[in-house]
């Protein structure tokens, strides 16, 4: 079948992948001018499902509005236009629903099918790219661990291993911690990874490409109309039609499906990312480390030390550098000197799509031959592998090896 795929971040290019790998005659349409420029640039890294946190929990709304209107250093708001009502009112319902330990269960599950599938395609393919294994949450006080206990306790249920460790065994797995720097506890995840987005999506683009896929890059999509929806009309002018048509824009998946009726109900959030090399490995984490409290992670990829978090709403006006010193400070808490902060630093500004109940849509979208594999938020990368053989396999007629329950665009 000729299949369109919409977006070349990583969801598509491994949806691409998988349906090439299918026998389908596939293309790529991307409206920057390459590949994973956005959302998959330059991402945390983690990989699994222990740092899967769900947006959908009760307190967590008011908590979050609480931090976006009175100031936060893990939270920016600007402009009160920008202030989602409608949205913002929908994600205190998801909340509040029974449901909401679902939403996260799905996250789990999706992640670690992910995870396995990522897995199989690295040997398949022989990818090489950075990569390493662990990862560690770090608890500066103990609400810290309790405010993470529905997702452990998820977790156990699941099997999913974890392992709860007091400050001393925590040094000797991390000894680079900072011994100025106090805590209650940590969580070691040793099935969890760290691994580059940017550098996978690549090598997936090129097996793709050698499978036949065409990559389209700096060709804008125009909005699918519903007399025809499986015709892709670009801004350049150009026109095709194809057996089937797969989202995967990210934030901008909601305007190209809206005139069949469709709605995705999307927020842009914006994350930072600083990217620095590494000073002396010695001084470096061995483990992929997120700072409970701060929600900051902090990771080794290659000879570059990665600092990632913050949720912006709104349009920031600042440079990107300018909004980074929680990043700063989280990195010096833990790891002082471990990175060459004071030569060239990449910082960097990307933009999320976050749902309403806090889980992405996957599957069919209610219009005969569209698809949808967004809203996956700051998961993404850790689901990007597993959502692509899920749509590549409902798109194809085969049977999904892992339960999409909950995920489908009929619960909006």
């Amino acid at each position: 079948m000729k299949i369109a795929v919409i977006g070349a971040g990583v969801i598509g290019v491994t949806t691409a992948l998988e349906l090439a790998s299918h026998g389908h005659d596939v293309v790529v349409f991307e409206k920057g001018s390459g590949i994973a420029q956005q959302a998959s640039f330059a991402t945390a890294g983690f990989m699994g499902p222990a740092m899967m946190q769900s947006w959908t929990a009760p307190g967590i709304p008011f908590k979050t509005l609480r931090k976006v209107l009175f100031g936060s250093d893990t939270h920016a708001f600007h402009g009160l236009s920008n202030l989602p009502f409608s949205w913002f009112w929908q994600w205190q319902k998801a909340s509040n629903h029974p449901s909401y330990k679902l939403k996260l269960e799905a996250l789990q599950r999706l992640a670690f099918y992910s995870q396995e599938v990522m897995t199989g395609i690295t040997e398949q393919y022989g990818l090489q790219y950075e990569n390493s294994q662990g990862c560690l949450l770090i608890c500066r006080q103990e609400k810290d661990l309790k405010n993470y206990q529905l997702q452990l306790d998820l977790m156990a249920e699941n099997g999913i291993i974890f392992k709860k460790i007091d400050p001393i065994e925590t040094r000797k797995l991390e000894p680079a911690l900072s011994e100025d720097q106090t805590f209650h506890s940590a969580v070691m995840f040793p099935n969890d990874a760290i691994a580059n987005c940017r550098q996978f999506s690549l090598l997936a683009k090129q097996q793709a490409h050698l499978l036949g896929t065409e990559f389209r890059t700096s060709q804008e999509v125009l909005p699918l109309m519903p007399e025809a929806p499986q015709v892709i009309r670009t801004v350049s002018g150009t026109s095709e039609k194809y057996d089937h048509v797969v989202v995967c824009a990210g934030i901008h998946s909601n305007a190209l499906v809206k005139n069949l009726g469709i709605t995705v109900p999307s927020l842009a959030v914006h994350g930072y990312t600083l990217s620095s090399s590494v000073r002396q490995l010695i001084d470096t984490p061995v483990f992929g480390v997120m700072d409970a409290r701060h929600h900051v992670s902090i990771a080794r990829t290659g000879q570059r030390i990665r600092v990632s978090g913050i949720a912006e709403i709104g349009r920031n006006k600042k440079a990107p550098e300018e909004c980074v010193s929680l990043l700063y400070k989280v990195l010096n808490d833990w790891f002082p000197g471990a990175a060459k902060t004071h030569e060239s630093v990449q910082v960097w500004r990307g933009t999320r799509d976050v749902l309403t109940d806090g889980v992405p849509i996957l599957g069919h979208s209610g219009i005969k031959g569209v698809w949808l594999n967004t809203g996956h938020g700051n998961h993404g990368w850790a689901n990007s592998c597993g959502s692509a053989r899920a749509i590549a396999d409902m798109v194809s007629g085969r049977e999904c090896e892992v339960d999409l329950k909950g995920l489908g665009i009929e619960r909006f």
